[in-house]
C-alpha cells in the first residue's frame, strides 16, 4: 500500500485543477482500493470552502493544518532553497505516514525527506511567453527547473508534454512517466438531461457549447470573430448559436471578460455567444451530453477535462488544431486556431448538418470504463516510480 500525500491544486484560483485533483482522487477511491491510499492537506482558509468539495472521492477526511497555507511558498519556500526542505511541513506528512507527496507548482526542498512525484501539466510559458509577465515566466521557469533537477519523478499527462519536458529540461530523460487522465463518472446519470437544461437556461434545441474558463490563451476571441464574419455575410439565422460558460477572471488579463462581451455586444452576437456565467459542474456535464458539438478553440492546452468530460458523453468535437489536441482526439474535426475564417466555414457546415447521432449508453459506459481503467494502471505505475 502506497500512502501518497496531495495539496489541493493551484490552491483556491483554479477551478480546472481542483477538478482534476477531485477527479484523480476518485480514481484512486473506486479503481485502486488496496494499493494507494490518498491523504488530502488542507489549510485553515481552504478548508473553509473546499472541504465537502472531497465528499465522495476520500474515505479518509482531509488532514487541515496551518502549515499547509505556505507550503513550498513564501517562508517555506526559502527553507526549501536555503535548507533543503521545510522540517515543519516535512513533519506533518511523517506523522501521517505519508510515503510519496505529490508536489504541483510548488517545490517541496532538494532534500524532502519523503520520495515526490511532481506534476507538470504544460510547458505554456516556453510557446506564448508573451502571455507572462517577465517576472512570473522566471518564476514558472525557475520552479521546473528546480523540480527537474532534484531527484523527483516527473509526470506528464500527455506524450506531447513528455517530449517538451525532455526537450526543454533534457535532464529528466529518465524520470519522466506520462499519465493521460480519464474522467470518472457514468455517462447515463448525465446523458438525457437535455430538456431540463433548456427551459433551466432557456436554451435553443441545438447549439455548440464551450466551458472553458475565460482565459486569454482559451481564445474566445477567434470564436466571437468567426460569429461576426458569418453576421456579415450570410447571416447568423445560419448558424448554430454558442453557449459558454466558466469562470469569468483571467489572472494575468483581468480587462479580457469585459472586453470579450463589449465585443459581442458590438457586433449583435447576444443571441449567437450566450454567457451562463459559472454554473454548477453536474449542468456543465449535462450541457456537454446535450449540445450538437462541445467545442475547443484554446492556443494552448495540457490534457483538457472538457475534451474528456466530452468523451465519455460521446459528444462530437470541435476543436483547435494544436498536437495535443491531435493526440487527445485524433478523429475531431479541426480549425486553424488563428483563423476566424476556418472556424466560420466549419461552424456553418455543421450548423447545415442534421444533429450528429450519439452512441448508445452502453456503448459509452464501456468505453469509459475501459479509458478509467487505463488511467487507473497508469497512475499506479507513476506511484510506483515515484516511491522507489
Amino acid at each position: 500500500m502506497i500512502n501518497v500525500g496531495f495539496t489541493l491544486i493551484g490552491r483556491m484560483g483554479w477551478t480546472g485543477g481542483e477538478n482534476y485533483l477531485r477527479n484523480m482522487l476518485g480514481v484512486i477511491q473506486n479503481h485502486m482500493e488496496g494499493n494507494v491510499q490518498a491523504q488530502l492537506f488542507l489549510s485553515p482558509e481552504e478548508a473553509e470552502t473546499k472541504f465537502e468539495s472531497f465528499d465522495g472521492v476520500l474515505n479518509k477526511a482531509p488532514i487541515v493544518d496551518e502549515r499547509i497555507g505556505g507550503a513550498g511558498r513564501g517562508t517555506s519556500l526559502q527553507k526549501s532553497l536555503l535548507l533543503g526542505r521545510d522540517k515543519g511541513l516535512e513533519t506533518l506528512f511523517k506523522t501521517r505516514h505519508v510515503d510519496l507527496v505529490f508536489e504541483n507548482a510548488v517545490f517541496y526542498g532538494w532534500r524532502f525527506g519523503i520520495p515526490i512525484l511532481a506534476w507538470m501539466p504544460d510547458f505554456q510559458h516556453h510557446y506564448m511567453p508573451e502571455l507572462f509577465s517577465r517576472r512570473g515566466w522566471w518564476r514558472r521557469e525557475v520552479g521546473f527547473r528546480m523540480q527537474t533537477t532534484n531527484n523527483r519523478t516527473i509526470m506528464l499527462s500527455s506524450h506531447t508534454a513528455k517530449n517538451d519536458c525532455e526537450k526543454f529540461y533534457p535532464k529528466t530523460i529518465e524520470t519522466t512517466t506520462t499519465v493521460p487522465f480519464a474522467v470518472d463518472f457514468n455517462p447515463a446519470d448525465h446523458i438525457g438531461r437535455k430538456f431540463e437544461l433548456m427551459q433551466k437556461y432557456e436554451l435553443p434545441e441545438r447549439f455548440i457549447y464551450i466551458p472553458n474558463q475565460f482565459w486569454k490563451h482559451k481564445n474566445h476571441t477567434t470564436v466571437i470573430q468567426a460569429l461576426a464574419l458569418i453576421a456579415s455575410t450570410c447571416g447568423l439565422d445560419k448558424c448554430l448559436p454558442v453557449i459558454t460558460s466558466g469562470p469569468q477572471k483571467d489572472p494575468r488579463h483581468p480587462e479580457l471578460f469585459d472586453s470579450l462581451m463589449a465585443d459581442v455586444k458590438k457586433s449583435g452576437l447576444e443571441n449567437s455567444f450566450r454567457y451562463l456565467g459559472l454554473i454548477p459542474y453536474m449542468d456543465v456535464l449535462g450541457l456537454i451530453g446535450a449540445a450538437d458539438y462541445l467545442a475547443n478553440p484554446s492556443l494552448f492546452e495540457g490534457w483538457s477535462t472538457p475534451i474528456e468530460e466530452a468523451k465519455a458523453l460521446g459528444a462530437p468535437m470541435l476543436l483547435s488544431d494544436i498536437s495535443i489536441h491531435r493526440e487527445q482526439v485524433p478523429s475531431a474535426t479541426f480549425f486553424d486556431p488563428g483563423s476566424p475564417r476556418s472556424l466560420a466555414d466549419i461552424l456553418l457546415q455543421v450548423s447545415k448538418n442534421t444533429p450528429p447521432k450519439r452512441q448508445a449508453v452502453t456503448e459509452l459506459q464501456k468505453h469509459q470504463q475501459d479509458r478509467v481503467k487505463e488511467y487507473a494502471n497508469s497512475l499506479m505505475k507513476a506511484f510506483e516510480m515515484g516511491v522507489k
